[in-house]
């Protein structure tokens, strides 16, 4: 189950979402958790932007969610937390960690769990050729937009796209 950051027009112009209603709905995930679990879901992981706090909110209110994936507050939490019988990941930003999270089901329910935040050391790893390449394809049409200086402070120079 996706949930989406439910402030967004806070965060975010209203006038590019004018079609859209935002809010912590616990009533509705719960409903939608109830629904997969009707259709025979053993597991219900739910992909979260909503950031860790209101993750943890959830899961306080919310039964039958095994799993969050929390995202959008970028905490990295070298374990999970547990609220309720709800497991919450957190696995920073930016790409400096990835989570590796193996869960035990059995009988149509989540047994137990094993975690593991690992830490990706970029400037060790030798960039993909061809992706390298894609990305630069990609990027050359707008080179002068995203190298333009727009800012400056006396340790950090500030680019578009950035």
């Amino acid at each position: 189950i996706g949930q989406a950051f439910p402030y967004m027009p806070i965060a975010n112009p209203g006038w590019m979402f004018p079609e859209y209603s935002f809010g912590i709905r616990d009533e509705r995930m719960q409903e939608m958790v109830d629904e997969v679990r009707d259709m025979g879901a053993e597991v219900v992981v739910v992909l979260s932007h909503n950031g860790f706090d209101v993750d943890k909110k959830m899961a306080s209110r919310v039964s039958g969610i095994d799993v969050i994936l929390s995202g959008h507050t970028h905490d990295a939490l070298p374990e999970p937390v547990l609220m309720n019988e709800t497991i919450i990941v957190a696995s920073g930003s930016n790409g400096e960690f990835v989570s590796r999270v193996d869960l035990d089901v059995r009988d149509g329910r989540m047994m137990g769990f094993k975690h593991k935040l690992i830490p990706i050391f970029s400037d060790v790893i030798a960039p993909d050729a061809q992706v390298a390449a894609l990305i630069d394809e990609q990027r050359a049409p707008y080179i002068n937009e995203l190298t333009e200086v727009i800012g400056q402070s006396e340790s950090l120079l500030y680019r578009r796209g950035n």
